[in-house]
């Protein structure tokens, strides 16, 4: 009976580290970080007095991310393309009046005359398919308002890990005005060789929050 309780006993040992393997791996890092969106400071004689405003929520588990987006005052069913700004190495900010007439003096800041202020793109909230900077102009994935001008926007998508790690750093920013109220993107060229009002930032808000993991 010794011999059998013994054995047993031995069986039992043997299984633990197999059962204790899980409880031993590294804790998910978790962030939580938020925004208010408030609207990029064209002249309001150029972009017919656009007041885009909402707040974002980016809830990060390790190296992916759960986007949340809600937006209004955009201009109606219409898509509008969102992104993650920053520069990793700097620190970022939205833009200013100033920043209205750098490149082409029409009283409007277009995206690249704000890349001073926000930086390069480094993250796309698409609504399928590729996050990263490339789509950064696909229109045909990107989040639609709707009649009255409302955007909601969900998606988890992958985020970068140094992109991740500085998101306490780095801006949300929302492009998209039409601003002759056709009902369409059009308007010069821009540096960016899309339509300037497809590609116009009318919203920015600095993300902020904390880890919560490790």
């Amino acid at each position: 009976m010794r011999t059998r309780t013994l054995l047993v006993t031995l069986a039992g040992a043997a299984l633990l580290p197999a059962f204790a393997t899980p409880a031993l791996g590294a804790a998910p890092t978790i962030g939580n970080f938020g925004a208010v969106l408030a609207p990029v400071p064209h002249d309001p004689s150029a972009d017919a007095g656009s007041e885009v405003s909402g707040h974002a929520r980016v809830i990060t588990v390790d190296d992916r991310a759960t986007v949340v987006v809600t937006a209004r005052g955009l201009s109606p069913n219409l898509p509008h393309v969102m992104h993650i700004h920053g520069d990793l190495q700097a620190h970022n900010e939205c833009p200013g009046p100033e920043a209205r007439d750098d490149l082409v003096a029409d009283g409007l800041i277009e995206t690249a005359e704000g890349l001073d202020d926000y930086g390069p793109i480094d993250v796309t909230f698409s609504t399928r398919g590729d996050t990263s900077p490339a789509s950064a102009l696909a229109l045909d994935r990107a989040p639609v308002a709707n009649q009255g001008g409302t955007l909601v926007y969900s998606r988890n998508i992958p985020i970068p890990t140094d992109v991740r790690q500085n998101l306490d750093d780095l801006h949300i920013v929302v492009h998209g005005a039409d601003v002759d109220g056709d009902g369409q993107y059009g308007g010069r060229t821009t540096a960016l060789g899309v339509p300037i009002e497809a590609e116009l930032p009318v919203a920015c808000g600095e993300l902020d929050g904390r880890f919560v993991g490790h």
